[in-house]
């Protein structure tokens, strides 16, 4: 484990994961590829629908064995257009509820959804036979979900205190997220991910110190965000264009890293109503 703990893997996901030693990953935070025809370097995102969703309860079956008790996963996903041979049963593919049955059959239990808000929304306004008529209108998605399962325990253990500040613990546990999405090309992936919405995530569902895993970790990250945060981390990914990418990006993120301990070593400790209760009693009786 020691050989592969803060590394990224060149792997194919299946054979990245069995190198993983059973019950060590505290947080799985990953956006698997859509299955929507984009063109990934090293990956056919073209398959047959129930072959993607066998595809997704295998590798989700592998990480529940990789998963500590109490440990979560994090999937980010979304609806899409259907373009498939059975198209004219369902406009919109719900990725969702198939997802959701796959990881009950495995063991994981459904903790929560988020919804992620973006600003832009995806599909044009003039978009055909929907432009100011009732007749086929397309709804155009500005959202995605962050589904998150947690493995047997709903509490996550750890002797080192979360590194949250009560404004992002209030923020962060609403239900809704407005987060803008990466807009950066890097290295030329089609999908980069978000570093805000991986910050809160590993935030918000890991403690200092623990064990992130991404099995589709592309241009790094989660396990670049998981470095900044002080946590361990393990990236998966079949292209060594991206995994070389992921590589240095975490080479270079030393000073920002420095940056965040400097920031979490200086916030000032938030008192309980008990606390600030005392005080201001002192204050009045001049104890």
């Amino acid at each position: 484990m020691d050989k592969i703990l803060n590394s990224i893997i060149c792997s194919d996901v299946i054979d990245g994961l069995k190198q993983i030693e059973d019950k060590s990953i505290h947080l799985t935070m990953t956006s698997p590829p859509y299955n929507v025809g984009i063109s990934y370097t090293d990956r056919d995102d073209n398959q047959s629908y129930q072959s993607y969703i066998d595809w997704l309860e295998s590798i989700f079956s592998i990480i529940y064995q990789k998963t500590v008790d109490g440990g979560r996963v994090a999937i980010n996903i979304d609806a899409m257009t259907n373009r498939q041979e059975d198209k004219d049963e369902e406009y919109i593919r719900p990725i969702y509820p198939h997802l959701y049955e796959i990881m009950k059959k495995i063991g994981w239990n459904f903790r929560t959804e988020i919804c992620w808000v973006k600003s832009e929304a995806v599909g044009r306004k003039t978009a055909w036979g929907s432009y100011l008529s009732s007749s086929n209108p397309c709804i155009r998605r500005n959202h995605e979900y962050i589904l998150v399962w947690s493995k047997k325990d709903w509490r996550l253990n750890s002797e080192v205190p979360s590194d949250m500040s009560k404004k992002e613990f209030e923020l962060w546990t609403l239900s809704t997220w407005y987060v803008q999405p990466e807009t950066r090309k890097l290295s030329s992936h089609p999908a980069p991910f978000s570093e805000a919405l991986a910050e809160r995530v590993i935030k918000l569902f890991s403690f200092p110190q623990q064990t992130i895993l991404d099995p589709f970790s592309g241009t790094g990250t989660t396990p670049y965000m998981s470095y900044i945060l002080n946590r361990n981390y393990i990236g998966i990914d079949n292209s060594e264009k991206y995994c070389n990418f992921a590589r240095n990006r975490i080479d270079k993120g030393s000073q920002l890293k420095m940056m965040y301990d400097i920031e979490v070593r200086d916030r000032k400790p938030e008192k309980t109503k008990k606390q600030k209760a005392i005080e201001k009693n002192s204050d009045i009786f001049g104890e």
